[in-house]
């Protein structure tokens, strides 16, 4: 990794409950996992925590908490719909279209392609002939709940459906006007993401005080963490990186020093451990205070370090920003 990827700028300081995103460059990494657990260990401490699970491909923080989905609520996306009959053929909507989701042919009306469609409504708005007609199709859902005293926001996105950002930003729209109505409703909110480094995915981390990308000491690990790091930096945001079954094969310490070579601050590690793996069938929180699990595993006391040194990094934090 080279230079331009260490931290340049100090992250935007945002007014209200510090954001933290949990995020990774692959799947299966355990950000989930890790999400469901630091929010769980703000809850212990008495702080109002709001819990976003932003990989709406594959939501399943729920999941991990033992909840359900409830207050289910349709997020529509717009489409348009040609009316004939007012239509003068002028093709003003297509030129106009940067996805280029309407076709015309001089002479034609004008045909829809609603796969490329970004849902703008620009062409509803220019149409100097009112042809355009509003509709719109589901795009997925959201949920609500409330789970072990945490609040808990959930978006999905619907079966054949490609826009996944449709549900982020119904998620972040969810966010502000709980905010807007009570500011000081939330201490903590941590969003978890999906894997990659996509559209939704930068929607996240824009809206982020600190992101922790989740990897694991595989070469894949490596690669895709080079990955999120590059969209990290574009962005200008804070960051450290927990490395999950860091005891993986034994290429614990191998590792962790490739991570210092490159300077890439570690906020910790999880081995492997029983516990873990235990917590996660259950769908109880490893780090939930009445889980009844062992206090003195490996995961567990890492989990401990983790959000010590979490708690550290947004207190110096606090400190420069008050400078």
């Amino acid at each position: 990794m080279d230079d331009n990827m260490s931290i340049k700028n100090k992250p935007s300081v945002q007014n209200g409950p510090k954001r933290i995103c949990v995020t990774g460059g692959k799947g299966g990494t355990g950000k989930t996992l890790i999400a469901v657990n630091l929010a769980t260990m703000f809850k212990n401490e008495g702080k109002k925590v709001l819990l976003v699970d932003g990989d709406v491909e594959n939501p399943n923080t729920y999941l991990l908490l033992n909840g359900k989905l409830e207050n289910k609520e349709h997020v529509p996306f717009f489409k348009p719909v040609i009316n004939e009959e007012k239509c003068s053929k002028c093709g003003l909507c297509a030129k106009n279209c940067a996805t280029h989701a309407l076709l015309h042919v001089e002479g034609q009306y004008p045909i829809p392609f609603l796969n490329l469609c970004s849902g703008c409504k620009l062409c509803y708005k220019i149409c100097p002939e009112n042809a355009i007609e509003e509709d719109y199709k589901e795009l997925g859902w959201t949920y609500e709940t409330n789970v072990n005293g945490m609040d808990l926001l959930v978006g999905e996105l619907k079966p054949s459906e490609a826009r996944s950002v449709g549900i982020v930003e119904a998620l972040m729209n969810k966010i502000d006007q709980r905010l807007q109505e009570y500011p000081e409703r939330y201490d903590v909110i941590v969003m978890d993401t999906a894997p990659g480094a996509h559209c939704d995915v930068e929607l996240l981390l824009e809206k982020a005080d600190k992101i922790i990308p989740v990897t694991e000491p595989t070469r894949f690990g490596e690669l895709d963490l080079i990955r999120i790091i590059d969209l990290i930096d574009l962005l200008k945001k804070d960051f450290r990186v927990i490395v999950n079954r860091s005891s993986l094969l034994g290429f614990r310490e191998e590792f962790l020093d490739k991570l210092d070579e490159q300077d890439i601050q570690i906020l910790g590690d999880i081995p492997l451990d029983d516990e873990i793996v235990k917590s996660y069938c259950q769908g109880i929180p490893l780090m939930e205070k009445n889980g009844k699990f062992d206090t003195e595993s490996e995961g567990y006391k890492a989990f401990k370090e983790i959000y010590k040194n979490l708690q550290n990094w947004l207190n110096d934090s606090q400190v420069e920003e008050s400078i």
